[in-house]
């Protein structure tokens, strides 16, 4: 160990630690972009319900506190009344604060003469002599009776004083060493009934950002990589956002009611995105098991805890929300990934094989919209292949927008669906599936690959050009 605090006192040393935190968030967020969303395994389940779980029982351990700091257990009663019923051996009556100066006492009783008649002649040295032991004497006397005064003040003031801080120590610990108060709390003793060291409460809230980082980090890449609108793209940057804020709230973490909140949006997102792999089906409904059961887990936290109802008031503002969100479709539909799109023409459905536009530069680099230069007689077609877990059914649509030029903005259409388009989900390079239109108008379009009556998956911007290229304007293409 020493030679570990020896290492880290080192200037470079000092600087990587600095660095340590944005290094594990950048490894981790790029570790799951490359691994999740392209083909989900049941190590990627077991490690998110690890998480899941990992977080639950840390939010329940850090819901500990004392309920009743002046209560009286039944264990403490007992133990009260068995010491009680002991008997307790005689002590010494303590010296009062008369008996410390006894010597002066003695002395004056011994040099104090019996009281005589008239001196004798010849005795008038002694007579003085002995009025004078006789005079000390009492002074000696006073002096003694002054202290020992002074002794029992001191000694009643420090008896007060010590019985207002066994009243006052007995007031805070709820209990006292010598009767149970007639008033008393009786408490049921449970585990939660303690309240953490502050090095454990810190422990305990590192470990939660920990479990809360790497489902935020989990769920930001699924999510993203299902969102096909700009609806669905917000709540991905939302999520977005929450991991890299997750980064500076480890000490928020020691409060119940923010671990809880946590807990529920994660418990619901994480849900949604876990029951289609066991139920092999997704839609509404589903959702709404998710979001009930994030919130029962909340509500049997907040038993467990026996806190006051108020922290419930975030689980179930953002259970309200999530359900409201999915209803206006911006939630995007997990586990769907849309892998691969084409426009095209001349289709082959025996290979899914089509001729596409060779692109330009501009439109290489995303700064121009693809297009299509139909040849006379042929139909628009619409490719897509979309992944989704092994088992899993789920009826996807196209949506299909033209753009008014007047307007300069896209309207809907016609929405495409068929027995078709079910997905048989287990093919890693995703479902493949077409849509296709006959005698479309020149113009700009953008067809959306959606869940059915869903949120979208993904979507196609292009536009549709009246005029044939010659051979080499055009590249056969195959979606995989």
């Amino acid at each position: 160990m020493k030679f570990v605090d020896n290492l880290r006192e080192k200037p470079a040393v000092k600087k990587i630690e600095k660095l340590a935190p944005a290094i594990a968030f950048l490894g981790g967020f790029g570790w799951d972009s490359i691994t999740l969303g392209q083909m989900v395994e049941s190590s990627d389940l077991v490690f998110l319900v690890a998480y899941y779980t990992g977080a639950l029982i840390l939010v329940i351990l850090l819901s500990a506190r004392l309920e009743h700091p002046e209560g009286w257990t039944k264990d403490r009663i007992r133990a009260v009344a068995a010491a009680q019923a002991r008997p307790v051996a005689p002590q010494a009556k303590p010296a009062t604060a008369t008996a410390k100066a006894p010597s002066a006492t003695i002395v004056a009783k011994k040099v104090a003469p019996q009281p005589a008649t008239a001196p004798a002649k010849g005795n008038t040295f002694g007579a003085m002599a002995n009025r004078f032991v006789t005079e000390q004497a009492k002074v000696v006397q006073n002096q003694a009776k002054e202290a020992a005064e002074k002794a029992a003040e001191k000694a009643r003031e420090a008896a007060g004083k010590a019985s207002a801080a066994a009243e006052r120590f007995a007031k805070n610990m709820g209990y006292e060493s010598t009767a149970i108060p007639a008033n008393a709390i009786i408490v049921e003793h449970h585990f939660l009934d303690r309240e953490w060291s502050p090095v454990w409460r810190q422990r305990f809230s590192w470990a939660v950002q920990f479990c809360f980082g790497s489902l935020f980090s989990a769920l930001v890449v699924c999510y993203f990589k299902s969102s096909g609108s700009l609806a669905s793209f917000i709540l991905v940057i939302l999520l977005a956002i929450l991991l890299v804020g997750n980064e500076f709230l480890q000490k928020k973490y020691e409060s119940f009611g923010v671990s809880l909140a946590f807990l529920s949006l994660l418990g619901t997102m994480f849900m949604n995105f876990t029951l289609p792999h066991l139920v092999h089906r997704i839609g509404f409904i589903w959702f709404f098991l998710s979001t009930l059961l994030s919130l029962a887990v909340c509500v049997l936290l907040w038993k467990i805890s026996r806190r006051s109802k108020k922290v419930l008031i975030a689980p179930i503002g953002i259970s309200v929300c999530l359900v409201v969100a999915y209803l206006m479709n911006w939630v995007p539909p997990v586990p769907l990934v849309l892998k691969q799109q084409l426009v095209c023409q001349n289709f082959d459905k025996t290979d899914y094989s089509c001729d596409v536009d060779a692109p330009s530069i501009l439109q290489t680099i995303g700064l121009q919209m693809p297009s299509i230069h139909r040849i006379p007689g042929e139909d628009v077609y619409v490719l897509a292949s979309v992944y989704a877990p092994a088992s899993l059914k789920a009826e996807i649509e196209y949506r299909w927008h033209y753009m008014i030029p007047n307007t300069a903005k896209y309207t809907l259409t016609d929405k495409i669906s068929s027995g078709r388009m079910v997905i048989n989900g287990g093919r890693e390079d995703g479902f493949r599936s077409f849509s296709r239109k006959k005698n479309i108008p020149a113009g700009k379009y953008r067809v959306e690959v959606a869940f059915k009556d869903g949120a979208v998956i993904g979507s196609q911007t292009f536009e549709v050009i009246d005029e044939a290229r010659d051979s080499t304007g055009y590249v056969r293409k195959q979606l995989q």
